[in-house]
């Protein structure tokens, strides 16, 4: 690893996270201007796992969870070499117990008071937008840290 490939393979794996992340955050726009709230949810969510992801690949940590907030804390958020994202951080960490359980609430069915209910009956507007605004805030929360702290900049 002495000869940086390392480095650099996490470093790209960063940027497709991050340019998957830009990915969803257009879908979940599309598919909400669209009125389909519950594949706007799950967009939504998609990108602030991804973007989640993108900053712990630059910490050469990989994981393949959905529910993102213990990796954060442990890697990210507790870390003192970030101690300089302190007010971006809390915001993250607000954001990721937001979407706890998301990625699986927004695309099955499930049953609720005996009755079976599909994603598009538990999911209304005001829902996917606010997953939206959330989601777009943690990709722009999450570009500001890769760029400051890596210099890791996506146009």
């Amino acid at each position: 690893m002495g000869d940086g490939k390392g480095s650099e393979k996490y470093r790209n794996f960063s940027i497709a996270f991050l340019k998957e992340a830009k990915e969803d955050t257009d879908a979940a726009e599309i598919l909400l201007s669209n009125k389909k709230y519950s594949r706007s949810m799950a967009a939504s969510q998609q990108c602030v796992e991804k973007s989640i992801k993108a900053i712990l690949e630059m910490e050469k940590v990989f994981v393949a969870e959905h529910d993102l907030s213990t990796f954060f804390l442990k890697f990210i958020h507790n870390n003192k070499e970030y101690s300089n994202f302190k007010k971006e951080n809390e915001e993250l960490l607000e954001i990721l117990d937001y979407f706890e359980g998301e990625w699986k609430k927004s695309r099955y069915p499930r049953e609720e008071k005996g009755k079976v209910v599909t994603t598009i009956e538990m999911y209304k507007e005001e829902d996917a937008v606010e997953a939206y605004d959330k989601s777009t805030r943690c990709y722009e929360l999450t570009k500001i840290i890769l760029k400051k702290k890596f210099n890791l900049d996506m146009k």
